[in-house]
């Protein structure tokens, strides 16, 4: 039986061709939606880290970077290689203020170190963040996360070798395919998670920082507040969900009622209350639920090849009564071998948490973007001095905050 292990072409680090690198048994490619893209193998050979691997899935061109080897004095040299967008994380940006900036914008600016260029983006609307002390990865990363978009790179190969690195930022990747997929207690092979994020039946939301000003609109230095929508919400600053509070709250001292379990949300370039609670209302529609996902054989689909981002038809039996939801594909773990096995998992998949750092990057932001706007109303140097005092002492935290791993 012919193998289905991909040829990988081999190339060093300044795009030399080598030749191809064997690969001996099986070969894992694993994808994640705005996450991992990498491959594990087996080979006679070793590579040196930083070389290149090239490769043609289906009619797409894929490149991977070997970023660990490990070589037994024995046997086989064990290969791990991340996708070429690793390479990102070489090229730094020390800071880009993005301050009500379309997607494609944003994307121009977190690329401009680098060698990639823009595929195609999405309209995604305007938003703002703050890029520091950042590798263009991350800013990448942050890009997605702030805009709503989904991240592939694209390869282009000419002359048998690399011609241009690409980034496409799409809405959504993936399509409807007419996938589904039954989840009942004795299926094998199949494996449902419930996973650790809090459920709120509560959420606190909160906008874009605000600074104080006199009768006259001037600038006063001191403390900041952040939007809420309690004027236009009975002089509440949360929305609650009744039903869920009978499932996920918990009971008050005495056990006499059961209470809400509150949770908060910052939409830090919202500057409308009206907006702000369509969109924490919209939240707390998420946060109401415990996250679950469903890892499965692409074999148990019933339906055509599972392509990452496509959205499935789940119903699942073992609930009383019985779950029918929509979930998208948002992992995928194929082995290549003498055929090629599909996992997917549908639903959610846990991401390295660095919301801290997120959430601060985006308070520094806002919070340089209204110096901007206030500048003309500065008339007292003790108040320009507070506001870059107050500017410097955040960034500062966000530059310790950069440094530790979440």
């Amino acid at each position: 039986m012919a193998s289905m292990v991909p040829t990988l072409y081999w190339f060093d680090r300044w795009d030399e061709r080598i030749g191809l690198l064997r690969v001996v048994g099986e070969l894992v490619h694993t994808e994640e939606l705005n996450g991992e893209d990498t491959l594990e193998f087996c080979s006679y050979e070793v590579p040196a880290k930083g070389d290149r691997l090239l490769w043609l899935d289906g009619e797409t061109w894929r490149e991977h970077v070997v970023v660990r080897t490990e070589e037994p004095l024995e046997g086989l040299c064990s290969v791990y290689a991340e996708s070429s967008l690793c390479e990102m994380l070489d090229d730094f940006i020390e800071e880009t203020q993005l301050v009500s900036r379309t997607a494609r914008q944003a994307l121009t600016a977190v690329l401009a170190p680098t060698r990639w260029s823009i595929a195609y983006c999405a309209s995604l609307g305007t938003a703002g963040a703050l890029i520091y002390h950042q590798n263009a990865l991350w800013a990448l990363r942050r890009v997605a996360e702030v805009w709503g978009g989904e991240v592939t790179p694209v390869i282009t190969v000419a002359g048998g070798r690399v011609s241009s690195r690409a980034i496409r930022l799409d809405h959504e990747r993936g399509e409807w395919r007419g996938l589904r997929f039954t989840y009942g207690k004795n299926m094998a092979g199949c494996t449902r998670t419930v996973l650790e994020q809090d459920v709120y039946t509560a959420l606190y939301g909160f906008g874009a920082g605000l600074p104080f000003t006199d009768e006259d609109g001037n600038y006063k230095a001191g403390y900041r507040r952040k939007l809420t929508f309690g004027d236009i919400n009975g002089g509440q600053n949360y929305v609650a969900d009744e039903s869920a509070k009978l499932v996920w709250g918990r009971w008050n001292a005495d056990r006499t009622a059961r209470v809400h379990s509150f949770g908060q949300v910052t939409f830090s370039d919202v500057t409308e209350p009206e907006r702000l609670i369509v969109l924490t209302r919209r939240a707390l529609a998420e946060a109401t639920q415990p996250k679950v996902s469903y890892e499965i054989d692409v074999a148990a689909l019933d339906g055509d090849d599972a392509e990452l981002g496509d959205t499935v038809a789940v119903i699942d039996t073992s609930r009383d009564p019985e779950w029918r939801l929509t979930a998208r594909i948002v992992r995928r773990v194929r082995t290549f071998g003498e055929t090629v096995v599909a996992r997917v998992t549908v639903g959610t998949v846990q991401k390295a948490d660095y919301e801290q750092v997120s959430a601060l990057a985006a308070d520094v932001a806002t919070l340089q973007n209204d110096v901007v706007g206030i500048d003309g109303n500065l008339t007292s140097a003790a108040s320009t001095e507070r506001v870059n005092e107050t500017v410097t002492e955040a960034i500062d935290d966000l530059d310790e905050l950069s440094d530790l791993d979440f």
